[in-house]
């Protein structure tokens, strides 16, 4: 597994060479090391493109799986774009996929990257 906080710097050194030691220390060892921000970059890679933001969030508001056919008719796109942009947002972890017989049905795979993308669509339609 992936170490994805920095490892604790030593308090000694940070005392030294900092002005604010006090600030400091409860943040040590708790911001974003290497593999925790390439991991962070990826999921916002992931959401770059905009079919790809606009399927997350309809997801997310939804709450519930929904089939292709039914997000392509509400996004207004083709089933085979759609498609594409589905397995890449499940290569990457983002949404699940169930088969119901002939049908696909797909919701994301956790609440946090629900709160994440309701987050940052309340965050832009504020005009922030």
């Amino acid at each position: 597994m992936a170490q994805v906080f920095a490892s604790e710097i030593d308090a000694d050194a940070c005392s030294t060479e900092c002005l604010h030691p006090e600030a400091i220390e409860p943040l040590l060892g708790r911001s974003l090391g290497a593999d925790g921000a390439r991991a962070v970059g990826e999921l916002f890679a992931t959401l770059a493109h905009p079919s790809r933001a606009r399927i997350v969030h309809l997801l997310a508001i939804t709450g519930q799986d929904l089939c292709v056919c039914d997000i392509a008719l509400v996004l207004g796109m083709s089933v085979s774009a759609l498609s594409h942009q589905l397995r890449f947002l499940r290569e990457r972890g983002a949404v699940e996929r169930r088969k119901g017989g002939r049908m696909a049905y797909y919701r994301l795979v956790d609440d946090h990257l629900r709160d994440l993308v309701l987050g940052a669509a309340t965050h832009v339609a504020e005009g922030a």
